[in-house]
């Protein structure tokens, strides 16, 4: 009774290429499934893999985009010097950067990023006419009155 049973409602199917292929191809989709469900996650938590990468890319971008807005910056006599000073700075860190990119280290590149992050300041400081370099000026006129009452007491004084 089993025997007809299980020859009537089983599936006869011959081991050829098709059948092969297709345990293969499943067995394949639940061993890649299971790499990405355990080993992947725990993989990126461990080495933090892209953290370096992205770091190295966002001090070459910041750096890049610094550059460009001292290019653009609206310059005065006096305020050129401290421009050219802060973009050839930026140019020797953007030469450095490029060369020695993969062989910066985390420390190095947070180094970087920082003294980055203090230029970034000083150049969005200059949208709003800040200068480190300002030309000071102050009023004369009470000196020149002070000294123009002195010589004339001086003046009285020798003609009395």
């Amino acid at each position: 009774m089993r025997s007809e049973i299980a020859s009537r409602y089983s599936c006869k199917r011959k081991k050829d290429f098709v059948t092969v292929a297709a345990v293969v191809m499943f067995s394949a989709i639940v061993v890649f499934e299971l790499y990405l469900v355990f080993w992947l996650p725990v993989q990126l938590r461990r080495e933090n893999a892209m953290q370096k990468h992205v770091a190295r890319q966002r001090i070459t971008e910041l750096a890049d985009t610094l550059r460009y807005q001292c290019n653009t910056a609206q310059k005065t006599s006096l305020q050129k010097g401290e421009i050219e000073l802060i973009r050839s700075s930026l140019d020797i860190l953007a030469i450095y950067m490029r060369e020695n990119q993969e062989k910066l280290s985390m420390a190095q590149i947070q180094e970087l990023d920082s003294m980055l992050m203090r230029i970034s300041a000083i150049v969005n400081s200059w949208g709003a006419n800040r200068y480190f370099i300002e030309r000071e000026t102050f009023d004369t006129t009470p000196i020149l009155k002070a000294l123009e009452t002195k010589l004339d007491a001086l003046d009285k004084k020798q003609f009395n």
